[in-house]
């Protein structure tokens, strides 16, 4: 039996329509129609929203049983992603906010300092994404993660020409907490904060 086709049975067995299960795992219809016709793969995560949905063991569920569990990982990359993205959006603000200071000293605290840890922490969240296994979505979330870079530089330039240093750091929040909270569970197939739970009436 296809992954697909215990996905389906599990749901049926719980009494649940694909968009009941879509709603609970935060993610489209499609999405979970895709899953039960085996045209695409849940990520981990959703996996293991799916097993707690079905109270199926998640090792029955993907046929791991012999595997190591996952879950450890999993708490382990979705952190790290997360402190990626947190730390890119606080670098990219700390690059636009002016240093007090006299002389040149400016220009070398952003050339040696602020300036690699900018690099440094987008490539971290660009290395980030090989996370994802299913090669279309994969694709998917690179357009969307460099969308999202777009957008947070055109901030920094709006901020740095406008001097507008204080509107900026609340732009560069609400903008990271959008990307955190609504793009990736919602598009990129990442959930990269806690769910709470919900009644499986």
């Amino acid at each position: 039996m296809t992954l697909g086709e215990k996905l389906k049975q599990h749901r049926l067995n719980k009494g649940l329509s694909q968009e009941k299960a879509a709603e609970y795992i935060g993610v489209s219809r499609q999405a979970v129609t895709k899953w039960e016709n085996d045209q695409t793969t849940p990520s981990m995560d959703n996996l293991i929203a799916l097993s707690s949905l079905y109270d199926v063991p998640l090792g029955e569920l993907a046929g791991t049983k012999n595997r190591v569990s996952p879950k450890e990982n999993i708490v382990l990359r979705t952190n790290l992603t997360l402190l990626a993205i947190i730390f890119q959006a606080a670098s990219l603000n700390a690059c636009v906010n002016p240093i007090p200071s006299e002389g040149d000293i400016s220009v070398h605290v952003f050339l040696y300092f602020k300036l690699p840890f900018l690099f440094l922490f987008s490539a971290w969240m660009a290395w980030n994404l090989h996370y994802e296994k299913d090669k279309e979505q994969l694709r998917k979330n690179i357009r969307i993660e460099l969308l999202y870079c777009t957008v947070m530089a055109s901030v920094a330039l709006f901020v740095f020409y406008g001097k507008l240093y204080f509107l900026g750091s609340i732009l560069f929040i609400a903008v990271c907490l959008c990307y955190i909270f609504v793009i990736n569970p919602k598009y990129m197939n990442r959930t990269l904060v806690k769910r709470k739970s919900k009644s499986k009436q």
